[in-house]
């Protein structure tokens, strides 16, 4: 029995040495395939590279001999990717203005997590989308935490490539190269990283200048503008007549001067926009056009005096004291008022609607101008389901009688990203912009020269936005036609699919 038991302890003992045995000869062998894959990349990587390998194979090594034995072995993946990143605490540099005039510059603080890095498996690029503010210093950029199928490296401005670490303080002036190799040492991953920067203020505009026509403009004492189907179209009274100013958007330069027919008397203030057709209210008249040239009158049911504004749906006029309001332009009904609201100016009136940021489903129109030399704003806010749409009245003007309405004339308003943007004429030259972020409240003077096109002589002059975001001024007489778009609206809209791709295969 004594015998039995030691043979059947000595075969036990016997397999757990062949066990090893058989992981040891594993393991050797493994070695053999690292050493030999990492001589392979010694060729094609540079040498500090393949010491660094050899470090990570060799405690990978030692890990592996260190573990118990059982029936899984030591597995070396080949799957390689670089699967996350992120971007640490960046610095700005942002420049003002003192109170007295002096430039002056400090430093702000930039959350690059804020900026995904968006990652392309297909074309091997790492980056930003959302590009980080003008002049943040990209030029020591901590990665907060970087996710890898394998071991990360990435070259250095000197042309040095270095393991990576989540303390490294990186060059991202230009693109870098960072470098994956899986934790067998058979497959490798090249990307480029890049952290974009925007080149300008997003919150500037960039104008162009895009004509000089003072023969088209010559004459010009008033003037509407609107874009439609591509057309730039702008109502004048040149030399006293009713006149229609063509030119298309993607050639600004190229303007057409069209006698109007059918108008008796055109006031370029009253033309609207509506539901692709012009109206415009004619010696009591409520005339309509598809064109802008042809007119004729669309009822004599009711008499109006002029064309107020445009809605959503709706369109507003004002006959004797009463606002009239429309859906088609064709039966109209009276619209309701507060009781003490004043009388609508004769003119220089501007109106605007714009969609409420709260619910899509409200909109409000404004209709600028003065009561009794007072700058006054009269306000409508419609609801489209009809439950809470409120009467026109006047809305009060900013808080200490700061940041009114500035009531400048011949001026012009454009619901443009979300605000309402407003300009006139301060004599012969254009005003700086003003912008209303709170639905015609209060109007802020744009004082930076990156807002507005400067020194812009003008007698009268007209503004309308289209739908790429571009603001368009034209002034008379000297025919200067620019165009303007906050830079942030123009930038474009890049890939931002994170695509993982498909694992290399054992």
């Amino acid at each position: 029995m004594e015998d039995c038991h030691y043979f059947c302890t000595l075969n036990a003992h016997s397999d757990k040495i062949n066990v090893a045995q058989h992981q040891l000869e594993h393991q050797l062998q493994h070695t053999i395939n690292v050493m030999y894959t990492l001589s392979f990349y010694s060729h094609i990587l540079h040498s500090h590279i393949a010491r660094a390998l050899l470090v990570v194979a060799w405690a990978a090594l030692t890990l592996t001999s260190c573990v118990s034995s059982s029936s899984d072995d030591y597995y070396a993946s080949s799957d390689c990717a670089i699967t996350a990143m992120t971007i640490g605490t960046l610095k700005r540099t942002v420049h003002s203005t003192t109170t007295d005039g002096r430039d002056t510059t400090y430093s702000v603080s930039v959350a690059g997590s804020a900026f995904p890095m968006f990652i392309d498996q297909l074309r091997l690029e790492i980056y930003n989308p959302d590009s980080l503010p003008q002049n943040t210093n990209v030029s020591k950029v901590v990665l907060s935490s970087v996710t890898s199928d394998g071991t990360v490296f990435y070259r250095t401005a000197s042309g040095t490539d270095t393991l990576l670490t989540t303390t490294d303080s990186i060059d991202f002036t230009q693109p870098r190269i960072f470098t994956c190799l899986s934790s067998d040492g058979t497959q490798t991953k090249i990307y480029k990283v890049s952290v974009n920067v925007h080149k300008t203020y997003s919150e500037d505009f960039t104008w162009i200048t895009e004509a000089d026509d003072p023969a088209t403009f010559a004459g010009v004492t008033s003037q509407k503008a609107f874009v439609l189907n591509n057309s730039l179209m702008v109502f004048a009274l040149k030399d006293g007549s009713p006149t229609l100013l063509t030119a298309a958007t993607d050639s600004p330069s190229d303007w057409t001067a069209t006698p109007i027919t059918g108008l008796v008397a055109m006031t370029p203030e009253d033309v609207v926009l509506f539901n692709g057709s012009f109206y415009c209210a004619d010696s009591g008249n409520l005339m309509i056009s598809e064109d802008g040239i042809q007119w004729s009158m669309v009822n004599d049911h009711l008499s109006i005096d002029r064309m107020l504004a445009t809605g959503r749906e709706t369109i507003y006029a004002l006959s004797g004291n009463d606002i009239y309001c429309s859906t088609d332009g064709t039966d109209w009904t009276l619209d309701t008022s507060e009781s003490d609201m004043p009388a609508l100016p004769e003119q220089n009136r501007p109106s605007v609607w714009s969609p409420m940021s709260f619910n899509d489903n409200f909109s409000y129109i404004l209709i600028g101008g003065t009561s009794n030399d007072t700058p006054c704003i009269w306000r409508k806010v419609v609801d489209v389901n009809g439950n809470d749409t409120e009467p026109w009245s006047l809305f009060p003007q900013g808080e200490n009688g700061l940041n009114i309405y500035p009531a400048l004339p011949q001026s012009a308003m454009v619901a443009y990203d979300s605000k309402i943007l407003y300009v006139g004429l301060e004599g012969d030259t254009l005003s700086n912009f003003y912008l209303s972020s709170d639905g015609g409240r209060n109007w802020l003077e744009q004082t930076t020269t990156g807002n507005h096109p400067a020194n812009i002589e003008a007698q009268s002059f007209s503004m309308t936005a289209d739908d790429d975001n571009f603001v368009w001024l034209i002034t008379a007489p000297s025919g200067k036609v620019l165009r303007g778009r906050l830079n942030r609206l123009g930038y474009a809209d890049n890939q931002k699919i994170y695509l993982k791709g498909v694992r290399n295969k054992e």
